[in-house]
């Protein structure tokens, strides 16, 4: 190829041509394309020097066909080179983004597992702080638990051991009382002495009180009732010391609805510690003034009193534990610290204001609404029937609930009506109930009715409860009937009286209904358990089942009749009333009081007991037997022998 440029520089083309001849043989083999391009364009050179311009042009064309291709062939392998570098390059972005993603995840997994390592860490150490907080705590409630528990224990304690020597203070006090000879300078001390130990009584009582709202051992027992019938029965208890000082309580009500949710023990000292309080600071002849509101799920109770005057100071400072307002006439100085955290355990709130030379005036807001309570605040179903059996919230006397055929009859005789009422509602529905005004009506009730139980006041017109203690006790158809007195008189000597005459219980004002509620149940109780036994014994014996000397003359009388004419076929209920000179339904309530059973079935009874002592020493016929002891169907005999003794009477044969 150089030596056909030499030789057109030297002006021979035809000797370049024949150089050009022979590359173009040479380059067969290979087939180089540029080699061809470069040949041919020289070949037109060549010719076109050499003056052949047709051999020129072609291999011109020839020429410029091949470095057409060279370039396509170059642009197509720049192409792939371009495109291999691309996807190298993007190869290696990718690569890299890879790298850099894949260590991003792995930094990220790194830090989510420092972090989870962290919180983890921190979680356990705030764990333990709150573990061993919690255990501090715990270690810190237990010992003011037993703190607490110690208190409350040492306060009963206390309570415990206050009472027998206060019984040994207060007992010959009374006993020199009682005395004649003792001088009026005498008796004024010896009243002094006793004052100071009912007041040291109460503040004991009080003070444990106290105690077991700070321990927590008061929880409130909410239940539906009479808030304003409730307020009136209180009041009544009051009434005794209301009448020796000569003051005037006025009580109001308004927009009271038909029933509250209360707690009657809460309340029931709230309203204690009030009316003593006001009591005691109005001066003689003075005015007490209670008003009673309820505005929706609130109630608003008012008690204002004349008497002395309370300064700002003082009224800031009368709900505090142990604090008097007045030197002069000394208090415990803890009833009306008790009573604000009794309102405040019902979930309400007390105030008092004083205006020189007007009222002192109590103000209360409590809300008795069930929704105000929360559940364990409230008394269940059947804690509230035994509570309150059957309850009514009605005091309409003609309000009759049903009660079972067998119900106990209980008389109430009591003068205050809204009292009668109250304790008329603790017992609808399980008790046949009757009520009087007085002690007189009272008797003669008792002797047509021969209640099983008489609830009866003291302080009664007409005639006390004393008296008609006395007359029940001393007749033969009511010796029998337990009795309970009412009164708001807590000396010793009316309790000696009404246990004197034969009163089987005594009750002081204001009292709980459980209380009265317990006493009527165990006393009729007892009598029941008499029955059974009396059901049990073979033959009557007077002397075992009379409780007094009443019972065992009616018993006698009654055996002496059962002797003459029990034998007898015709000897019924009826001639059984006339021969013992009472009424049928008398005799009927009698011997149920005393042995459980009708006239018919004691009658019976009788004859069927008669009849086992007939067996075991005649060898008489059974049905000759049967008809002895008064059967006029030896069938009849044998089937009442058999449900009586649970065996046939051929069994006690001799």
């Amino acid at each position: 190829m150089e030596l056909a440029k030499v030789a057109l520089k030297k002006d021979s083309p035809e000797q370049a041509i024949g150089f050009l001849e022979e590359v173009t043989q040479l380059n067969l083999s290979s087939n180089n394309s540029q080699v061809s391009q470069d040949a041919n364009e020289l070949f037109a050179i060549s010719y076109a020097a050499s003056n052949n311009y047709r051999k020129a042009f072609e291999y011109q064309q020839k020429a410029t066909a091949l470095k057409d291709s060279i370039q396509n062939v170059q642009s197509a392998e720049k192409i792939k080179e371009i495109e291999a570098q691309y996807q190298t390059e993007s190869r290696d972005r990718e690569i890299h983004l890879l790298t850099s993603k894949n260590e991003l995840v792995e930094q990220q997994k790194n830090n989510q597992r420092n972090i989870f390592i962290a919180g983890l860490a921190f979680t356990s150490l705030l764990g333990l702080f709150f573990f061993f907080q919690y255990r501090s705590r715990q270690k810190t409630n237990k010992k003011l638990q037993e703190i607490d528990k110690a208190k409350s224990t040492f306060f009963a304690n206390i309570s415990h051991e206050f009472r027998t020597p206060l019984t040994l203070i207060r007992g010959p006090i009374e006993d020199q009382l009682d005395q004649k000879d003792t001088t009026p300078n005498e008796r004024r001390n010896l009243l002094i002495a006793k004052a100071n130990s009912q007041r040291l009584e109460l503040l004991v009582e009080q003070l444990l009180a106290l105690s077991k709202l700070e321990s927590g051992d008061i929880k409130l027992q909410v239940q539906p009732g009479n808030l304003g019938q409730f307020i009136r029965v209180q009041i009544e208890a009051f009434s005794y010391l209301a009448q020796e000082k000569n003051l005037k309580i006025n009580y109001t009500e308004n927009e009271l609805a038909e029933s509250q949710w209360f707690d009657r023990d809460a309340f029931g000292k709230i309203l204690f510690n009030l009316l003593g309080n006001a009591i005691k600071y109005t001066s003689e002849n003075g005015d007490i003034e209670i008003n009673v509101r309820q505005i929706n799920s609130l109630l608003h109770l008012k008690i204002s009193n004349t008497g002395s005057y309370l300064s700002p100071e003082q009224q800031q400072k009368i709900f505090t534990r142990f604090y008097q307002t007045h030197p002069e006439n000394p208090g415990t100085g803890i009833g009306l610290a008790l009573t604000k955290e009794l309102t405040e355990l019902h979930k309400g709130h007390i105030s008092v204001s004083s205006k020189r030379g007007g009222l002192t005036v109590f103000s209360l807001e409590v809300p008795v609404d069930k929704s105000a309570f929360d559940v364990t605040e409230i008394l269940s179903e059947r804690l509230h029937e035994e509570e309150n059996p059957n309850y009514t919230e009605s005091v309409v006397m003609e309000n009759n609930l049903a009660q079972p055929n067998d119900a106990p009859i209980i008389l109430i005789v009591e003068d205050n009506d809204e009292l009668r009422n109250y304790i008329k509602s603790l017992f609808e529905g399980t008790y046949e109930i009757h009520v009087s005004k007085d002690g007189a009506n009272g008797f003669e009730m008792a002797l047509k009715l021969i209640p099983d139980i008489v609830v009866s006041d003291v302080m009664m017109p007409v005639e006390d409860g004393f008296s008609l203690t006395a007359k029940l006790k001393q007749h033969s158809l009511t010796s029998h009937i337990p009795v309970i007195l009412l009164t708001a008189k807590s000396e010793t000597h009316d309790q000696l009286t009404g246990i004197e005459i034969g009163a089987d219980a005594y009750i002081t004002k204001p009292f709980g209904s459980k209380i009265l509620k317990a006493t009527v149940h165990n006393l009729i109780e007892n009598r029941r358990k008499l029955q059974k036994r009396f059901a049990q014994e073979v033959i009557l014996k007077p002397k075992e089942i009379a409780i007094s000397n009443a019972d065992e003359e009616f018993l006698e009388a009654l055996q002496k009749v059962l002797d003459e004419y029990l034998t007898q076929s015709d000897f019924s209920a009826e001639t059984f009333s006339k021969k013992m000179h009472v009424s049928r339904m008398q005799l009927h309530r009698k011997l149920k009081a005393l042995t459980g059973q009708s006239t018919s079935e004691f009658l019976r009874s009788q004859r069927l007991k008669l009849a086992i002592t007939l067996l075991q020493s005649n060898k008489a016929p059974i049905s000759e037997i049967a008809y002895a002891v008064g059967f006029n169907d030896p069938s009849y005999f044998t089937r009442s022998f058999k449900q009586e003794f649970g065996c046939p009477p051929s069994d006690f044969v001799a």
